[in-house]
């Protein structure tokens, strides 16, 4: 199956970080699958070969992005999902799945369930998050996010009505200190508990850019990766 998506492409590269400021282009892609997991070999320069090593990428997309995390195709291609490892390579043209060992540090991961968090501080948010609550709300952000912030802001103000609708909201802070962290709560009145993710888990729940949403319903089955305080 092939779909078309938009990508941020600087100096012929996709971009998964301030994409605003870069120039969008259409690229086409095949829709493979196996094991429950999806994949993506992307024809990046349009000739209608879509497995060109050095040249085309491959990657991964959940059903609620608008399009696939890429990794630049190599002969043998490494794929996270929900922390178990794959590798594609150019024996099977790309297009097979191999289970083999776990490499948290793979370029492209994939959640579909709730994969507890491993915390800087080496504690783990664990699925008790989800006791006597409708929604989870997994909320990735940095203090020189605006839009991080700005949602953070809302979500104080809309406290009660959250509770009410039994939302759990976790802000979960990446790529800044604890002690901006700090300032930016006593700025802003905000009263969350400041808590870092490891780097093992933002590889794993796919970090590239801030702010990152995930929703997981009363299960840990990921549901949204959009969150609307209204």
């Amino acid at each position: 199956m092939i779909e078309s998506f938009e990508f941020a492409v600087y100096d012929n590269e996709p971009m998964f970080v301030d994409e605003y400021l870069y120039q969008n282009e259409n690229k086409n892609g095949i829709k493979l699958s196996a094991n429950q997991t999806e994949w993506y070999l992307i024809d990046w320069n349009g000739n209608g070969i879509y497995s060109e090593i050095g040249i085309d990428y491959y990657g991964v997309k959940s059903p609620f992005k608008r399009r696939p995390i890429l990794s630049l195709l190599k002969k043998t291609n490494k794929i996270n999902h929900n922390e178990v490892t794959y590798s594609i390579d150019n024996k099977t043209d790309f297009r097979e799945l191999n289970k083999t060992v776990f490499e948290p540090k793979n370029d492209i991961s994939y959640i579909s369930d709730f994969i507890p968090i491993e915390l800087s501080d080496g504690n783990t948010v664990n699925s008790d998050i989800f006791k006597d609550y409708n929604k989870t709300v997994i909320y990735y952000w940095a203090t020189w996010c605006a839009p991080c912030v700005k949602k953070l802001e809302q979500v104080e103000l809309n406290s009660n009505k959250l509770a009410l609708q039994k939302v759990n909201f976790i802000p979960i802070y990446y790529g800044c200190s604890y002690g901006d962290v700090i300032k930016l709560n006593e700025k802003k009145g905000l009263t969350f508990n400041p808590i870092e993710v490891s780097n093992r888990s933002a590889i794993s729940y796919q970090l590239t850019g801030l702010p990152e949403t995930y929703v997981f319903d009363s299960n840990g089955k990921l549901i949204a990766e959009h969150f609307d305080v209204e």
